[in-house]
């Protein structure tokens, strides 16, 4: 007896659900595409390396990584950010030089005297909040003006693009250092909040926002 081929069992027809849920993850997604192209040209409008008086900023490289480690090992500097692994090791020096600095939402910088690596200053871009400021800095040259240094020349080098109209930062409520910092390079409290990754997640925060003079 000859068998008869039954026809394929049309392919099931999207609810009007699913079509909306695939409408909304296109348009999620499209937008974040967009956010990352937006954030990649405003990044890329800063300089590549910025001098000041004492100090050089320029783009981490795999020279770096000694002097990462060894001053990035600390966990007296760790206790006062959200982000710096501790302990911190030659990975992760690695993976910031070649991974976290080369992505589209991040322009770091390091700091360096005398052709040597001090400390890391940079802009982080992340979705609805404002460019953001973020630095640390080497235990042996604390107290010598070198970070309120550093962040004047970067702020000033943004702020000649004439595209960062408010930079953004944050630091904990009890990191008083940074607070005096910020509040030096021009910063002023808008709000708080609490840490929302790292070691000192939980811990409350202070938000802080910095507006481009008119003149420039």
């Amino acid at each position: 007896m000859k068998k008869i081929k039954a026809d394929p069992a049309p392919a099931p027809v999207p609810t009007q659900i699913e079509r909306a849920r695939g409408t909304d993850r296109a348009v999620a997604e499209l937008a974040a595409a967009t956010h990352r192209l937006s954030m990649r040209r405003v990044r890329d409008l800063l300089p590549g390396k910025i001098a000041t008086k004492r100090l050089v900023l320029r783009a981490p490289i795999r020279g770096d990584v000694p002097d990462l480690v060894r001053l990035a090992d600390n966990k007296a500097i760790a206790n006062r950010l959200a982000r710096l692994p501790n302990p911190y090791t030659r990975a992760d020096a690695v993976g910031f030089i070649e991974i976290i600095a080369q992505r589209p939402d991040e322009r770091p910088y390091a700091i360096t005297l005398n052709d040597h690596l001090i400390g890391v200053i940079g802009l982080s871009f992340v979705p609805d909040r404002l460019p953001e400021l973020g630095y640390w800095l080497g235990e042996p040259h604390w107290g010598q003006g070198f970070m309120t240094e550093a962040g004047r020349g970067l702020i000033d080098a943004a702020h000649q693009t004439g595209r960062y109209e408010r930079i953004g930062a944050r630091a904990l409520a009890d990191n008083d250092g940074s607070l005096h910092v910020l509040e030096k390079l021009g910063f002023h409290r808008v709000g708080k909040g609490k840490a929302e990754q790292g070691p000192n997640i939980g811990k409350p925060i202070v938000l802080l926002e910095l507006e481009r003079p008119r003149w420039m």
